[in-house]
């Protein structure tokens, strides 16, 4: 019974060793590789005037890959410029790699939110899902900066926003009383003219004196509305011309006839010209994955990929992802990415599986000692009922052995006493004994008590049988 009970026990705890490292094994989409469960994700949802591919697919789901993606508009047609104002629908189809597979019922997330899909086998599905894409309004990312120019050169101004359609460039006088666009400056100053690129940048070629002071600025608009920048101001130095020499004739010379003066020449562009000095801006331009600083020239500077810090706004869980906010820890940029349920991390599994590992051997030891216990309390007993039994032989022996030695003593005594007392009384009225008894008494006889004897048999049978002899 106790090997058994020791077979049972050690099987047992296999059996919960077993359980304890297959909870520790990674889980896995399914024991034969069947996919149930598909999650997906946009790096960012469309927004008006935004690249149509400016937002990049992936997936966690173990086992799976994409392997295409596309945005189509209302008619059904690929778009491939930028985000309008319409619906549009993104396909992605996914990929099942070996070994392995889809099972016949799924569950397809794109961004937290389940989506319709269609299975094209039982390795491949594509999902859809129909987007109208937000609208913001113009961001200003750069303002234009005050220029300090000499007569005749010129002066560039640079400006930047998000989600704008149109520029309007416009200028104001130092006294506020004149406002006009930046194009009718030639009108109202001969020899100006305006360049760039007709959008961001803008430039005032030979500048004049009459500029100084004036001020620009920039009006951003979009389909969500417009914005303005600071103002930037015009500032015009003008060189100190050398007074004349007197002339040694006292009389007066006749004077020269004034020179046609010099047409002015247009001041090359500062990205095109080789000793142009870049200044950098102090504030970051960005976009979904780099960010840089900026010259008014445009020319870029410290251009990297974002080293983003992620924080986590929602956990995941078995039936819906979880959401992650990444802040880019250099310029700023804010973006949010999806995040599947994964379970207890790798620790966490071995750590509980130690503990539950130690309880099992705990248990065991329990059960081993309180049978062992058992065990030693039952050979106890035994032993005790076998001593208690000899023991109780042996002062049985004991007492009848001293019974016996007390009997012997006293019937040695009585013995003596018959010899020296009973006889003489015996002697000395011998007549008188036997004329009562009519002489059927010996003297040698004597009284013997009547108790057991030692051996069973009584004292009392003995004594009659004597008498009987007699």
């Amino acid at each position: 019974m106790a090997a058994t009970k020791k077979r049972l026990i050690t099987g047992l705890i296999l059996i919960c060793l077993c359980l304890s490292f297959c909870a520790l094994s990674p889980v896995q989409a399914s024991a034969d590789g069947e996919i149930s469960k598909v999650l997906v994700t946009l790096s960012r949802e469309p927004v008006v005037m935004d690249g149509v591919y400016s937002a990049t697919a992936a997936t966690s789901t173990e086992g799976c890959t994409i392997v295409s993606y596309g945005w189509y508009d209302s008619n059904g047609n690929p778009a491939n410029d930028t985000f309008g104002t319409g619906n549009y629908q993104v396909q992605i189809t996914v990929n099942a790699v070996d070994p392995y597979h889809f099972a016949d019922t799924m569950e397809v997330y794109l961004n937290n939110s389940a989506v319709n899909y269609t299975l094209n086998g039982s390795s491949s599905l594509t999902l859809y899902r129909d987007y109208t894409p937000q609208v913001w309004a113009p961001s200003i990312t750069k303002n234009p900066t005050s220029e300090n120019v000499e007569v005749g050169e010129l002066a560039s101004f640079v400006a930047i926003a998000t989600y704008t359609e149109t520029y309007e460039w416009t200028a104001v006088s130092p006294d506020g009383k004149t406002t006009c666009n930046c194009n009718d400056l030639p009108g109202l100053f001969p020899g100006v003219s305006i360049g760039g690129d007709g959008k961001e940048k803008m430039n005032i070629r030979n500048v004049p004196k009459e500029l100084d002071g004036w001020k620009v600025r920039c009006t951003f608009t979009g389909p969500g509305g417009s914005a303005t920048s600071n103002w930037a101001t015009v500032n015009v130095k003008v060189p100190a011309t050398p007074s004349p020499s007197p002339s040694p004739s006292p009389s007066p010379s006749p004077s020269p006839s004034p020179s046609p003066s010099p047409s002015p020449t247009a001041s090359p562009n500062p990205a095109d010209d080789p000793n142009h000095v870049h200044t950098y801006s102090g504030t970051w331009s960005f976009d979904d994955s780099k960010h840089w600083r900026e010259c008014d020239c445009g020319s870029k500077t410290d251009e990297a990929e974002h080293d983003m810090e992620w924080t986590v706004l929602t956990e995941a869980t078995k039936e819906t992802p979880g959401t992650e906010q990444g802040v880019c820890k250099v310029c700023g940029y804010t973006t949010q990415r999806e995040t599947e349920y994964k379970g207890m991390s790798l620790i966490v599994k071995i750590l509980l599986g130690l503990v539950i590992l130690a309880l099992i051997l705990g248990a065991a030891w329990f059960i081993l000692n309180t049978i062992a216990d058992n065990k030693r309390r039952k050979r106890r007993k035994k032993s005790g009922r076998s001593s208690g039994g000899y023991s109780s032989r042996s002062e049985s022996s004991r007492r009848s052995s001293d019974y016996n030695r007390s009997e012997s003593s006293r019937r040695s005594s009585y013995d003596d006493y018959g010899s020296s007392d009973y006889s003489g009384r015996s002697s000395g009225n011998h007549g008188e004994h036997s004329s009562h008894h009519g002489g059927s008494h010996s003297s040698h006889e004597h009284y013997e008590p009547r108790h057991g004897r030692h051996d069973g048999s009584s004292y009392d049978q003995w004594d009659d049988s004597r008498w009987g002899d007699r």
